[in-house]
């Protein structure tokens, strides 16, 4: 579901500690404190939807870096798997975890059943990162973080104010780079940040 929105998240999501790779905490708000960003919340760190996401998304850190945003990610697993992943996908932007999840909760992204992982509208995009190479990691499934958890993306300007936001339907629902940063070129345009 793809929404246009004037909310402030401040007050929740900013507030709320999440861990760098290193193990250190933040609070989250300190990310978009002096600039906007484009927040994506991977489902976990060995998700092949996730893994997809992310190198679709390096594409576009340049237009979000030219637009004046930073780009940053938050998974659901440990510390060690969130550096491991960054490392892997040769991520340059930040990736933050949130182990417990509160950040998901605040931003009002689902966590379904496991029986959603089923769902048939999943075997276009599961089939699409395959071929793009993308593999599930099953192994340290404890440390990778919650399977069942779905992602999204936002865009927070500083001081907190939710200017675009799309949360997953299902494991792989994403929205297209073209639409983040149309999203986030509207939102420099009109100001809105």
């Amino acid at each position: 579901m793809r929404t246009q929105m004037q909310a402030n998240i401040e007050a929740g999501a900013g507030k709320l500690e999440v861990l760098r790779p290193d193990g250190s905490s933040v609070q989250l708000g300190t990310v978009w404190a002096n600039q906007p960003v484009v927040l994506a919340l991977i489902r976990h760190f060995g998700c092949i939807f996730c893994k997809e996401q992310v190198s679709a998304l390096r594409a576009i850190v340049e237009a979000i870096h030219v637009a004046g945003a930073e780009l940053v990610i938050v998974g659901s697993g440990s510390p060690q798997m969130a550096s491991f992943f960054a490392e892997d996908y040769a991520i340059t932007t930040p990736v933050l975890t949130d182990p417990q999840r509160a950040v998901y909760r605040s931003l009002q992204v689902r966590r379904p059943s496991y029986l959603a992982l089923l769902d048939p509208r999943t075997f276009v995009p599961g089939l699409r990162a395959l071929l793009h190479g993308h593999r599930q990691q099953l192994t340290r499934m404890d440390e990778l973080g919650d399977k069942a958890q779905l992602g999204g993306v936002f865009i927070v300007c500083p001081g907190g104010g939710l200017a675009w936001a799309q949360r997953s339907a299902f494991a792989g629902d994403h929205p297209t780079n073209a639409a983040i940063v149309d999203a986030l070129e509207h939102v420099i345009r009109a100001d809105a940040c």
